[in-house]
């Protein structure tokens, strides 16, 4: 695994720990787009209403590796709050010069 996504999930997973510690009861989803808006207005309209950014890159490859360790972690830490169904890494996205990994919280 590249030292850039172990670093890159360091700092997320102590987002994640952050949220978490700060709001026990809430729940949240972490996810990846190309595009920040649809993706918080696609959120909202479920029922989200907090929408952070907490890593990006250029690669999809590795925003699809960080999203996955992010989830598979949080499964641990904080199955009580992770509203993730699926193990992360799918999705439909398109070809985008940067890809954020965003956790939506209600």
């Amino acid at each position: 695994m590249p030292k850039q996504i172990v670093f890159e999930a360091m700092k997320a997973i102590n987002e994640i720990n952050k949220f978490v510690s700060e709001n026990p009861n809430s729940k949240f989803y972490i996810g990846k787009t190309d595009n920040l808006e649809r993706r918080e207005n696609d959120h909202q309209a479920k029922g989200y209403r907090g929408f952070k950014v907490i890593s990006q890159s250029s690669s999809l490859e590795e925003v699809n590796e960080l999203e996955r360790i992010l989830i598979m972690i949080s499964r641990i830490l904080h199955k009580e709050n992770l509203e993730n169904e699926n193990n992360g890494g799918g999705g439909k996205i398109t070809d985008s010069p940067i890809y954020y990994i965003y956790l939506a919280s209600k």
